[in-house]
């Protein structure tokens, strides 16, 4: 999903979103042609010292002690799956 910077725009007594040529051209838009558009969602702003206290913990606990070579074990790890555009 391609992401596009719109403006909104007021026309008399409503208002109009003003996007990219690119836009109506990835949707196949004709002018005068309506579409259906998704509210934005909120990005949910990251809890700094949660996320910190957590790492704190996992470190506490020696949660990756085990692992000698971080290298191998990430390999390892994306091993089993397929990355997106390689055989």
């Amino acid at each position: 999903m391609s992401i596009y910077d719109v403006t909104v725009i007021k026309t008399g007594n409503s208002y109009a979103l003003r996007v990219p040529k690119r836009y109506i051209e990835d949707a196949q838009l004709e002018l005068g042609q309506k579409t259906a558009i998704q509210l934005p969602s909120p990005q949910v702003k990251q809890d700094r010292k949660r996320v910190q206290s957590l790492l704190g913990q996992l470190q506490h606990i020696g949660a990756y002690s085990t692992i000698s070579d971080p290298v191998a074990w990430q390999k390892a790890a994306r091993a089993d799956r397929k990355l997106p555009g390689r055989k």
